[in-house]
């Protein structure tokens, strides 16, 4: 393979020959998490392994600095007593990667060595680790060792059975120490279960830095079953106790030995030469931490064991005596609080995984290193024939690197949290990066999906994203930033790119931000200008940092240029980076206000829900929040990245300047997609606190909010207007008029007579809404701004008779809507709901106790046919006879002043009453306000002040209809 065949677009899926030569066994053995993988395979230790140092003592801060040959010089073949190296660290901070050295060259020396893993169990060291290690070098089984292979198949065959003997025998064990036990029945029973699970526990596969004991000091806190002392014993002394006679029941139903008296008998069959063991992982031991560890400790000239202990501090704890401090070598591999180690660091960080790397190459002496006397790696030339020699397609700063480079190495690194930045976080990472490149699954190791939690603040133009994403990746991780020029640019080696075949066979097609120079075999890549030193790599390896240069950049843009940079951190993980997250969600808040027009549940309508101004009205899905009802889901990895960008700038400007914040442009690019989160948050509260089966209505009713509205709308407009029937037709000349509305004026007189002050003012209350409850009607039952669609109103009406929907209101599932649902009059729904339930309650009484009969029945009968122009021709003669009474003269003479219209409308009204008053509940209601009107009308109260008696001997009359001509005739003879 040449040069040009990489370069070469038909071959863009062009990979290192030496990925498709190597075996996946081996690269999962380069990776692997187990040490004694590394243990195990000689070779791959000695090509990856890189020189170590470790703090020396129990305290890592001010301690003596020791390297690794230091530490295996303790060893000596000559030393009385048994003897101990404890490397206490962090998890991944390379305390098995001592082990493994230690044991490569213990095993150099012929020293027989006994390896405990992390994948041990304290079942599996006693029944086969360590009677293994015992026929390997003497060829006989080991005494004991049958007992414990039939201990370890009973719990796994029978684990109740041996739960009940070592439950009862612990007990009884108890009882003749002096402790008083007296557990009941029930308390055994449940003690059984809890022992059974953790003897599986003890056959199981182990787990990193997990102690195995049957009973914690938390457990007998929290688990009454197991508090079965009945006088004054500590927490303490009642676990230690019944641990140790739990384990010695069943240690001694089997007749096993322990694990010091087992190592003690192995290791007195070693005659010429001193066994050594190693323990990866302390915290396996826990069930016979003590004994080991005063085995190890005592001092006794026979003892001939030499200790590797590994393990994280707190599993090592029990190792912390005076004793074991003097006689033993405590090393740690990192401080307190920190994962960081002495043999890696920025500066070494490529160093240190390079031969990783050139492991995959190495196989047929592509990739060899020449170390100093520092421990500094220098790659040797690839000798001709080699796979390197032939391809010819890297230069020497990234031949053993590649599909990687320098920068790409040095970023990873920096990009982890500094928590992270242990060997084995390192390590892993860049194997998680190659696993996804080398199974397909991303076509640039830059696209890998582990690399998005990783920080890395050098961020391609906006453009880039926008229309070359891929290249945004590739740009950040592998170029170096150069702000010599006009604008800043990253440089990128055209190499990679051709390898991972990046660039279409019409270059012309790549954004304008992208551009190839030919002639230095680079790609400039726009940037955005983040802040910082500038790293360059040159051809010979060697690392430049300069200051940015260009114009400099105002707080806010600098702050915009780095948040941008952080999305891909923050996409993978938004709690770690808060102030971004914080962008993003202020921008994405704001953004649904305004399309959703301050939180308005319909377009143009009054109804809006409060959102409270600390919340948002999203959670993420991965979060740890529910979302609440007033919440949706917003999958942020829903947004193309390029989007986002968009976003935290908005967020950003909307925080610290608002005013330089461009909303419309935002929306223009992001509004499509918002507006579907939008709809999704609008349709969850109307769901939820308008439409739910738990609020308005009792549980059996049929009607939607809808019929509310329309219910509502009626019964207002009756109070507005009593004597109009409110058919669809009638609720639309409403709906188009412009008068306002309010309980008519005849009407509230009456009413108010009528009802107590507190429950009138429901009526009004609920009349306070009418004007937004009209522009609700617009939005469910309108055909236009103007007028409603009458036939969708009758059928409606027809299907949810108003009056028997505000029936089925209940007062229990109003109080269940929101009080942020409001109108934007700052009205709250529920309150109006209230009221409606309220002047429905009001109506009802009218209906029974309000109907003014007398009234009607004056109207009806003495109202009925009068004709007012012949009246008012009568009255006019009446008024030159000066023997007619005065007060008969002025009153009726204001009588004369209404209209015909006035006295048919009243007649009507009445007429109307008398035929509602036996229908139902509706039509009873409407016949009472009609009479309730009626008795405060202006025509029919004239109309009762005028004296029909005569004076005078005239002849007395008791009503103007059919028989006031006869009043005019008495008086004219």
């Amino acid at each position: 393979m040449t040069t040009n065949e990489l370069q070469t677009p038909a071959v863009a899926d062009a990979r290192c020959p030496h990925f498709d030569q190597i075996d996946e066994e081996t690269l999962r053995r380069l990776f692997s998490k187990v040490a004694a993988v590394r243990s195990e395979d000689r070779r791959l230790f000695d090509f990856t392994h890189r020189r170590m140092e470790v703090f020396r003592g129990t305290n890592a801060s001010n301690a003596e600095k020791w390297g690794e040959e230091r530490v295996y010089r303790l060893f000596s073949a000559d030393r009385v007593g048994n003897f101990a190296v404890v490397i206490e660290g962090e998890v991944g901070t390379g305390k098995s990667e001592l082990c493994a050295y230690l044991s490569h060259r213990l095993r150099d020396d012929g020293r027989p060595l006994l390896h405990i893993d992390k994948d041990d169990d304290l079942m599996s060291i006693l029944s086969e680790r360590i009677p293994q290690f015992y026929e390997e070098h003497f060829g006989e089984e080991l005494p004991g060792a049958s007992e414990f292979k039939q201990l370890r198949d009973d719990i796994e065959n029978i684990p109740q059975a041996v739960a009940n003997n070592a439950t009862s025998g612990a007990i009884l064990n108890l009882r003749s120490r002096g402790y008083e036990v007296s557990p009941t029945g029930d308390q055994e029973d449940n003690i059984r279960d809890f022992v059974r699970g953790k003897l599986q526990l003890l056959v199981e596969k182990g787990e990193y830095a997990r102690e195995i004991k049957f009973i914690t000091e938390g457990e007998y806190k929290q688990r009454d079953e197991l508090q079965i002392f009945q006088q004054s014993v500590g927490v303490e002394e009642a676990v230690d106790a019944f641990n140790q006679e739990l384990w010695r029941e069943v240690r001694d139903r089997y007749n096993t030995a322990s694990l010091d008296d087992v190592l003690e008998h192995v290791g007195s069959q070693f005659t010429n030469t001193r066994p050594v063991i190693i323990f990866e992982d302390f915290s396996i031991t826990a069930m016979e931490a003590e004994k080991l560890r005063n085995y190890m400790e005592r001092d006794k000239g026979s003892d001939n064991w030499d200790f590797i202990v590994a393990g994280t501090r707190d599993s090592t704890s029990v190792l912390h005596t005076r004793t074991a401090e003097d006689r033993f070598e405590f090393f740690q591999t990192n401080e307190r609080n920190s994962n960081s180690v002495l043999f890696l660091d920025e500066d070494i960080a490529v160093d240190f995984v390079r031969p990783y790397l050139g492991y995959i190459k190495s196989f047929d002496d592509s990739v060899r290193y020449e170390e100093d006397d520092s421990g500094g790696l220098t790659l040797k030339e690839a000798p001709s024939g080699s796979i390197c020699a032939r391809c010819d397609f890297c230069d020497e700063s990234f031949r053993d690197l590649f599909p990687f480079n320098q920068t790409f190495l040095h970023r990873l690194y920096t990009g982890l949290d500094e928590s992270q930045q242990s060997p084995r976080e390192f390590i892993m990472t860049v194997f998680e990066v190659l696993e996804e490149y080398h199974e397909g699954f991303v076509d640039v190791p830059s696209s890998a999906s582990v690399l998005r939690s990783l920080t890395n603040k050098i961020s391609a133009a906006d453009e880039v994203y926008e229309d070359a994403e891929e290249f945004a990746d590739f740009a950040k991780w592998y170029g170096t930033v150069d702000r010599s020029g006009e604008r800043p640019v990253i440089v990128i080696d055209k190499r990679f790119a051709d390898a991972f075949g990046l660039i279409p066979e019409d270059p012309d097609k790549l954004p304008e931000q992208i551009t190839i120079d030919q002639e230095s075999q680079q790609i400039l890549v726009a940037e955005s200008g983040a802040s910082g030193e500038v790293t360059t790599t040159t051809k010979t390896g060697t690392t430049k940092k300069k200051e940015t240069q260009g114009e400099e950049k105002s707080v806010l843009e600098q702050t915009v240029d780095d948040q941008k940079a952080t999305i891909d951190s923050w996409l993978d993980s938004p709690t770690d980076h808060p102030e971004t997250d914080r962008y993003i969600k202020t921008a994405l808040r704001d953004l649904l206000e305004e399309l959703t027009d301050e939180y308005r549940l319909y377009e143009g309508q009054p109804l809006e829900y409060n959102l409270s101004s600390q919340k948002y009205p999203f959670v993420y899905p991965d979060g740890t929040e529910s979302p609440d009802t007033d919440q949706i889901v917003l999958d942020r990895h829903e947004f193309r990245r390029s989007d986002l960008r968009t976003l935290v700038e908005f967020g950003v400007r909307r925080v610290e300047k608002k005013n330089t914040a461009d909303l419309e442009g935002t929306l223009q690019k992001l509004g499509t997609q918002l507006t579907d989160y939008a709809h999704q948050w609008r349709q969850k509260i109307i769901d939820t606190y308008l439409e739910d089966d738990s609020v308005f209505y009792k549980q059996h009713a049929k009607y939607d909010f809808t019929d509310f509205v329309l219910a509502s709308y009626t019964h207002l407009c009756l109070l507005d207007s009593p004597w109009t029937e409110p058919t669809p037709e009638n609720l639309n000349d409403q709906f188009e008029s412009d008068e306002e509305f309010s309980v008519d004026s005849q009407l509230k007189k009456q009413l108010k007579s009528a009802l107590p002050p507190e429950e009138y003012d429901h009526i009004e209350s609920a009349m306070e809404y009418a004007d937004d409850i009209e522009r609700m009607m617009s939005e469910f039952l309108a055909i236009s701004a103007g007028s409603l669609d009458v036939p969708a109103v009758r059928q409606r009406m027809e299907r949810s008779e108003p009056y028997d929907v505000l029936t089925m209101l209940g007062r229990g599932y109003i109080n269940n809507i929101e009080s942020r649902v409001r109108f934007d009059t700052r009205k709250s729904l529920k309150d109006f709901a209230d009221a409606m339930y309220d002047v429905r309650r009001e109506l009802d009484e009218i209906s029974e106790r309000e109907f003014d009969e007398d009234v009607v029945e004056t109207v009806s009968t003495e109202l009925a046919g009068v004709d007012l122009d012949r009246i008012t021709d009568l009255y006019e003669g009446l008024e030159t006879y000066d023997d007619v009474n005065p007060d008969f003269i002025e009153e009726l003479g204001k009588f004369c002043r209404f209209s015909q219209e006035d006295i048919d409308k009243s007649v009507d009204a009445a007429t109307r009453a008398t035929e509602l008053r036996n229908g139902d509940r509706a039509e009873q209601i409407r016949a009472a306000l009609i009479s309730q009107k009626l008795t405060a009308m202006p025509v029919v109260n004239q109309y009762q002040k005028v004296p029909l008696e005569i004076n005078e001997g005239g002849a007395g009359i008791d009503r103007l209809g059919d028989r006031f001509i006869e009043v005019s005739d008495h008086y004219v003879n």
